[in-house]
């Protein structure tokens, strides 16, 4: 009896290994589709989320790179005609924020921003202290260093100066953090417009995080290894004497806030890994054909610009590139570009609250602070 069981308990294997049955998979040449399935099931998500994509936003992001540095440029508006427009922004955002029905998918993620948002702040006042520290322990800052050989600012000129194209392209002062903060803002506050289907709190908590993961690895870098400035001379210009003591320059360091980095090189540019994060962002949760080709583009025209004002050597914004793209590879687990929100259809949830509100000013706060990081 226990012969005939093994015998019919083969045969039921033998069939299911040659009909392709494999425990509840399909085969597909010899091998189960078991792992297909999850893939399959992955890419109809991100088409999924990429059709709820709008427009409207890569549109905004084009008046603010192309159309309002052209009336920069060319027109030179009076500085109330853009506090005009920056209040006509405002009142738009705070009567969305008034009318926005689903604070109930963004208030789970609040915490994680805020952590994040803590951790950033608490980077930036350390990178503060040791951007000071460096400077006024450099036993060089009262003397007139010169630069190190930067061959690609060498390249650079000589471009600008063999083609009438490149040296628009190259001298051309278009953009500045204002834009790119300008689409970081405009990416986080346009789901309230149903542009994409991403939590505002979520997306900026990966912002912070990636810039505090790139930051730290900044600081490390240049309190191991004093690098002269491009610009010889900065100590004397921005710092005043350091104390005698170690106290009095940890004093100062703490006491002063100094939005306009050291006077070593540091490395690489914290300008260039905030100009960075804008077309990563977009990159990742809004992955549009116009909008993510222009930021790139700014980012390259804006790096180039910093190195020909010797701001920065090359490597500096070559650096800034590569690890702050690698910090937002690593932050990927803070909130994933596969994890969007449910549908918005036949849902309400409510009106905003006292805390809502709060966060929103909570998020502007951030967007002071990170104008602090871009100008340091």
């Amino acid at each position: 009896m226990a012969a005939k069981k093994r015998s019919i308990k083969a045969n039921q294997e033998s069939k299911n290994i040659n009909s392709g049955d494999h425990g509840g998979y399909p085969r597909c040449n010899g091998v189960a589709a078991e792992h297909k399935v999850p893939a399959a099931a992955a890419a109809d998500t991100i088409n999924l989320w990429q059709s709820r994509c709008r427009p409207q936003l890569a549109v905004a992001v084009g008046v603010v790179f192309l159309l309002l540095p052209a009336l920069q440029a060319y027109l030179e508006p009076p500085s109330a005609f853009w506090q005009y427009v920056l209040a006509a922004c405002l009142f738009l955002t705070a009567c969305r924020v008034i009318t926005f029905e689903r604070w109930g998918h963004e208030l789970p993620y609040v915490r994680r921003f805020l952590a994040c948002f803590a951790a950033m702040v608490a980077e930036l006042l350390v990178e503060n202290l040791m951007v000071w520290v460096v400077s006024a322990t450099d036993a060089r800052n009262q003397e007139l260093v010169p630069g190190l050989q930067d061959n690609g600012e060498a390249l650079l000129h000589s471009l600008a100066g063999s083609n009438g194209w490149l040296h628009f392209f190259i001298h051309g002062k278009w953009f500045d953090i204002k834009h790119f903060l300008g689409a970081i803002l405009l990416l986080a506050f346009s789901n309230m417009w149903e542009q994409h289907p991403f939590s505002s709190f979520g997306m900026m908590a990966r912002f912070s995080l990636t810039i505090c993961v790139a930051r730290l690895l900044r600081t490390a870098c240049f309190m191991s290894t004093v690098l002269p400035s491009p610009t010889p001379g900065c100590y004397m210009r921005r710092f005043p004497p350091p104390p005698r003591s170690w106290f009095g320059i940890v004093w100062i360091g703490v006491t002063e806030l100094r939005g306009f980095g050291g006077c070593n090189d540091l490395i690489f540019s914290g300008h260039a890994s905030f100009w960075t994060v804008a077309p990563l962002m977009f990159c990742s949760y809004y992955p549009n054909r116009f909008s993510s080709p222009l930021l790139w583009l700014a980012l390259l025209q804006t790096c180039i610009r910093d190195i020909i004002d010797r701001q920065h050597y090359t490597v500096d914004m070559i650096l800034a590139v590569a690890v702050t793209t690698a910090a937002w590879g690593w932050t990927r687990r803070v909130y994933p570009e596969d994890a969007p929100l449910p549908s918005s259809e036949g849902e309400a949830d409510g009106r905003p609250t006292a805390a809502a509100l709060l966060l929103v000013v909570v998020g502007l706060a951030t967007a002071a602070v990170a104008v602090f990081v871009a100008k340091s």
